[in-house]
């Protein structure tokens, strides 16, 4: 759900250096979290790791936290790194899941830039997105984003993004093989978004 000023959203009108607007955005999106549910539980199942596992998370352009909750809710021993590019958004996200404290924190970069990823401590055993990559838009930046998001993936892991389909599904499952993941399928689609994403075996 993420939502960035810098690191995905800077093409947009969008001020999420604001408290309010952040604040005002993120309300409008509350209601649209129950169509999310189905394909965030399906994320959760096709991580590969047991529920007691205490799998290390990195969430992608992660906003507020939807998907960080939904999956430390999954995952009973996980902990989750969130990266976003807003300040106000990770100040939001810390408040909406302060029930969770200890088992998440932020980490604030800008994933249109090349070299954000070195702000990152991997390995993850789940590298996590929803709703974020897209809006950088740009086919070069987000091919060189799966690029650098194959690092940070540990092997036996797996990579998994709940996204609308701009650019075409199947040229960012070509663009996920070749940055070096494996098995890389498609696991849900509505008219408009899918999860897709592959293993690093």
């Amino acid at each position: 759900m993420s939502k960035t000023p810098n690191s995905s959203r800077h093409h947009d009108a969008h001020d999420w250096h604001s408290p309010d607007y952040v604040a005002h955005w993120a309300e409008g999106q509350d209601p649209k979290e129950v169509g999310r549910q189905e394909p965030f539980r399906l994320m959760a199942e096709t991580i590969p790791y047991g529920k007691e596992h205490p799998v290390r998370i990195l969430d992608v352009g992660a906003g507020y936290g939807a998907l960080t909750q939904f999956l430390l809710g999954h995952f009973s021993n996980a902990s989750a790194v969130c990266q976003d590019g807003s300040r106000e958004m990770a100040k939001l996200g810390h408040e909406r899941m302060k029930n969770l404290k200890g088992r998440f924190d932020y980490v604030i970069c800008d994933f249109s830039r090349p070299g954000w990823s070195q702000d990152l401590k991997g390995p993850f055993e789940a590298v996590v997105s929803s709703i974020a990559i897209h809006n950088v838009r740009a086919p070069d930046i987000i091919r060189n984003i799966y690029k650098e998001l194959f690092p940070l993936v540990k092997s036996g892991g797996g990579f998994l993004n709940f996204d609308r389909m701009h650019p075409p599904l199947e040229e960012q499952m070509e663009w996920l093989k070749e940055a070096g993941f494996e098995n890389v399928k498609c696991f849900w689609k509505s008219e408009d978004r899918a999860l897709f994403g592959g293993l690093r075996i």
